[in-house]
């Protein structure tokens, strides 16, 4: 089962009530980085904030149901150079060797390893960027 990110909580608390939300509909996921965001609770989303993985085949009912429910606002989720939708999260080419010395260097200090080192690829037109946009180009 390949997983991907559907969204980053603010806390544990947020994440669980998602989660909660998404068992309801018949959706797995899974939370990653429910105890850093204790540790470091008020430092924000990009520092401390709690991953909800859902499967792949999932991710499209699980933010429909988020966004249908007001848990979350439109997510950005459009090439910016095509407006497909079918696009996958997925570690820079380049960033690899980076990403993998932050992790380790994360759990030697206690430290936060960063989002940097992520990016978006559109299946559609092979494009690569660092943030979706909210609605297709035109």
């Amino acid at each position: 089962m390949k997983t991907v990110r559907l969204i980053t909580c603010n806390d544990d608390f947020q994440a669980n009530v998602i989660k909660g939300a998404l068992q309801n509909e018949g959706i797995e996921s899974v939370l990653h980085n429910e105890n850093f965001s204790n540790l470091y609770r008020g430092m924000g989303a990009d520092f401390a904030g709690v991953d909800i993985f859902v499967s792949e085949a999932d991710y499209e009912a699980a933010l429909q149901l988020l966004e249908r429910n007001g848990m979350v606002e439109a997510q950005p989720r459009y090439c910016p150079r095509c407006g497909s939708a079918d696009l996958k999260c997925r570690l820079k080419r380049k960033h690899r060797l980076r990403a993998f010395f932050a992790m380790v260097f994360s759990v030697l200090s206690g430290g936060a390893p960063g989002t940097e080192h992520w990016e978006y690829r559109c299946n559609a037109c092979g494009c690569c960027f660092e943030k979706p946009v909210g609605r297709p180009a035109d």
